[in-house]
């Protein structure tokens, strides 16, 4: 085989390997998630509740034999604590709080945009999860020009994702991919 075409035949392996990685990953993620009784914003409403303010990211990650975890990032309502729980999902208890530097999340959103904000990210996940027929498992919270934007993971039954961009403003999906 000439080398060009060695080199060709290689990537072409690799690439396959690695969307193959990628479908197992999200296939796992819904296997999961399936098995959770609680859902992301459930979760989020448990860290919002228990840091007094308002959510700005949530993830769920699959663990090999349970049923995961959610993190979620809670900003508080005076804006000066950034509060990361990590929660369980079969029955909503948080099993782990700790204070995170918010300084790195205010280069991208400031408490202010948060609040002038029609929509919050569960309405985004709401959303998000409507638009797909699947489940959350990953939203962020961002700024585009003095609107928030919300990006939402979903993962669907057959193990493909999509990503929907929502708007804060009026709540509605602004792209999907």
């Amino acid at each position: 085989m000439k080398p060009k075409a060695l080199v060709l035949a290689t990537a072409m392996t690799v690439g396959c390997a690695i969307t193959a990685s990628y479908a197992a990953e999200a296939a796992r993620e819904d296997a999961a998630l399936s098995r959770a009784k609680v859902s992301m914003n459930q979760a989020i409403t448990v860290a919002e509740e228990q840091g007094s303010g308002q959510a700005i990211d949530a993830e769920y990650t699959p663990k090999s034999g349970s049923a995961g975890i959610y993190d979620v990032k809670v900003l508080t309502m005076d804006g000066k604590k950034l509060l990361d729980f990590n929660i369980n999902p079969e029955n909503g208890r948080v099993l782990k709080a700790t204070r995170e530097r918010a300084g790195k999340v205010f280069t991208r959103i400031k408490p202010k945009d948060l609040q002038n904000a029609q929509t919050p990210l569960k309405g985004a996940i709401k959303t998000a999860e409507a638009q797909t027929g699947g489940k959350a498992v990953r939203a962020d919270t961002d700024r585009k020009g003095d609107t928030v934007r919300y990006t939402v993971k979903v993962v669907m039954a057959d193990g493909k994702t999509q990503t929907i961009n929502v708007n804060g403003a009026d709540g509605k999906v602004a792209s999907a991919r």
